[in-house]
């Protein structure tokens, strides 16, 4: 079943604030999370972004990558 955006948006709530309080235990609805690490957090954090991104239809600038190079002489 696909989440609603407001669920998403809960999480993402209940996520920040955890993160601001130094909590590694997330709690949403009748769900429960406990993360290992702040950088875990954070990359759940930006998965639920990503995810309401998606569901607002907003789609990110693609990434532009410029080789260079030189003979060595």
């Amino acid at each position: 079943m696909a989440e609603t955006r407001e669920q998403l948006e809960a999480q993402r709530t209940a996520l920040r604030a955890a993160i601001r309080s130094g909590a590694r235990d997330v709690q949403h609805g009748d769900k429960r999370v406990q993360y290992r690490t702040v950088s875990e957090m954070r990359s759940a954090l930006d998965d639920l972004n990503a995810d309401i991104d998606r569901l607002d239809g907003v789609k990110k600038a693609g990434r532009v990558f410029y080789l260079g190079g030189d003979r060595g002489f």
